[in-house]
């Protein structure tokens, strides 16, 4: 049986108060959700605490801090600021007792750049990291790694990690690099993911746009069905950047369990 995730930040406790209370109080009707929190930095014990209480038995999974938080593994130059950074998921993930914590892989195009990633990453020396593709470019302007399967292979067998599957950011990046999508879906399907996000966007612009399921062209049937596996768990990244909202929140994984087939 496949679980389906909402995605909440730690800091959704004082931007919007009630939203972690609302749709946990939903997931917990179902027998078929967990949770998947994004750490941002500052987060303290207390905020965990509250957390916990609003989602209660609910299984949580931890996002790690990324670039637009100041992390990236690829710069030498942060490691003391991203290993600060990882230790806060760290310390939700023991919290919490996660089984997986999502990391981004790093900036810069080049092996040099996955390299120190893959050094990091080793630094941070903990199994539960599940490493995450990216675009090609983040909005156009930074260079990123781990667009490509056979880079975050590379990352994987370096490493001894897991892997994140985010269909946005491998349609963005195959459309950037004038690539087949489906052929780089399939390749980073193939790769056995932990975890899956999933989101709507248009399938011929390379931006990433999370954007709430059925207001896109993605095409999301096609992703859930033939590139997940039965027993996967899909985290829905939709509504960033926006003010969340439960009830579209609710209404993205109605929408995303009416697509299913042979459940």
């Amino acid at each position: 049986m496949r679980k389906f995730g909402f995605k909440f930040y730690s800091s959704d406790l004082t931007n919007t108060p009630d939203l972690i209370k609302e749709c946990a109080k939903f997931a917990s009707s179902v027998s078929d959700m967990f949770i998947e929190l994004m750490v941002v930095p500052d987060s303290t014990m207390a905020d965990l605490k509250k957390i916990k209480e609003q989602v209660g038995n609910l299984e949580v999974r931890i996002h790690a801090p990324h670039d637009g938080m100041g992390f990236d593994p690829a710069n030498r130059e942060l490691e003391q600021l991203n290993k600060n950074l990882f230790a806060s998921a760290q310390k939700a993930a023991d919290f919490f007792s996660s089984k997986t914590i999502v990391v981004h892989a790093g900036c810069g195009h080049g092996q040099q750049y996955i390299d120190e990633t893959v050094r990091q990453f080793k630094q941070f020396n903990d199994s539960r990291i599940i490493v995450e593709n990216l675009p090609y470019m983040d909005n156009g302007v930074v260079p990123m790694h781990g667009s490509k399967a056979l880079e975050i292979a590379y990352i994987m067998q370096e490493c001894g990690c897991g892997f994140c599957f985010d269909f946005s950011h491998a349609i963005c990046a195959a459309l950037t690099c004038n690539m087949d999508v489906d052929e780089q879906l399939k390749s980073f399907f193939d790769l056995r993911p932990a975890v899956y996000h999933i989101c709507d966007g248009y399938i011929d612009k390379d931006v990433d746009l999370h954007l709430h399921l059925n207001t896109g062209t993605f095409p999301l049937a096609h992703m859930l069905n033939d590139f997940t596996a039965p027993d996967a768990y899909v985290t829905i990244e939709t509504g960033v950047g926006k003010v969340p909202q439960a009830d579209l929140k609710i209404k993205d994984y109605q929408y995303l369990k009416s697509l299913q087939t042979g459940s």
